[in-house]
């Protein structure tokens, strides 16, 4: 995995592929009015070359206010597909707020409900340590530390989704020096894997979802993507639906829902948010409009 933006210049994306590295995330936007000159660029390039893609917005909590930098970063990446979640990164100046953890939890629910996709934090090891509290524990985290076999544990995160080890890596395609990452596998699979790229619904409204040969009531398409309500889904599948109100989150079969909508009074999870977190398959069937989820019992 690689991670880029304007600094690295003109990238051969397609000798990035053949290089064997298989994602990268990409710089969109910084604070509440910058977006990286080459955003467009290297989204549109390194996607055509066969990469999976996710996008990270630099914050200024020190500067703006955490909807303002959200509603920024959704506007710029507008409808391009990202495979990875959306990624909040919080580091230098970002230390000087004091409600700094308040502040991350805002853009990234923020960001979540304005996508209706998850959203993960980059930062440093010694930063999360020092900076982060606990309530942020709940979406995952890309962590940075250089010249460690494995980077430094914290208070706030078990475990890390993606670790950014170097800033003076060598990878073909891309100019002198770059940050190079390695993802979980599991990380990689639930986001990037056979359910990252199932087709969708092209417009918003009802959808006919079917789990298991099971009709669930109520399925609806938001954005291009199919949602099935999770009491409706739980209830389908046989499977436990809780709210936890201590993280205000909902659960599905023991497992946070890290995406999900709330719409006239109803919490929804999309069909590959379900898939991942059921260990299923989804997929669309475009002549009968039905979108369909499969789950071994």
């Amino acid at each position: 995995m690689v991670d880029v933006s304007h600094h690295q210049g003109d990238i051969d994306w397609g000798k990035v592929s053949a290089g064997r590295v298989a994602g990268a995330f990409i710089k969109a936007t910084e604070g509440a009015t910058f977006v990286d000159p080459l955003f467009v660029v290297n989204a549109a390039a390194a996607a055509k070359a066969g990469l999976r893609i996710g996008f990270y917005h630099y914050a200024h909590p020190e500067r703006n206010g955490a909807k303002e930098e959200a509603a920024h970063f959704v506007e710029t990446i507008g409808e391009r597909k990202a495979d990875f979640p959306h990624v909040l990164d919080v580091e230098g100046e970002a230390s000087k707020l004091g409600a700094l953890t308040t502040w991350c939890s805002t853009w990234l629910k923020e960001v979540e409900r304005l996508t209706g996709r998850p959203a993960m934090i980059y930062t440093g090891a010694s930063f999360a340590d020092t900076y982060l509290g606990k309530s942020l524990g709940k979406w995952p985290l890309w962590i940075a530390h250089y010249g460690v076999d494995r980077p430094a544990g914290n208070e706030v995160w078990k475990q890390w989704s993606v670790f950014q080890y170097t800033a003076k890596g060598r990878v073909g395609g891309i100019q002198g020096n770059a940050d190079v990452n390695a993802m979980e596998k599991a990380f990689f699979d639930r986001y990037a894997g056979g359910t990252a790229s199932v087709p969708n619904p092209a417009a918003n409204g009802d959808v006919t979802i079917v789990a298991n040969d099971k009709p669930v009531p109520n399925g609806r398409a938001f954005d291009g993507h199919a949602y099935l309500p999770l009491r409706q889904l739980g209830e389908a599948l046989n499977v436990p639906v809780e709210w936890r109100a201590e993280e205000a989150a909902p659960y599905l079969g023991g497992k946070p829902v890290d995406s999900y909508l709330v719409v006239g009074g109803k919490t929804y999870v999309s069909l590959q948010t379900a898939a991942a977190l059921l260990g299923g398959t989804a997929s669309w069937d475009a002549d009968a409009k039905t979108a369909y989820l499969n789950v071994k019992g």
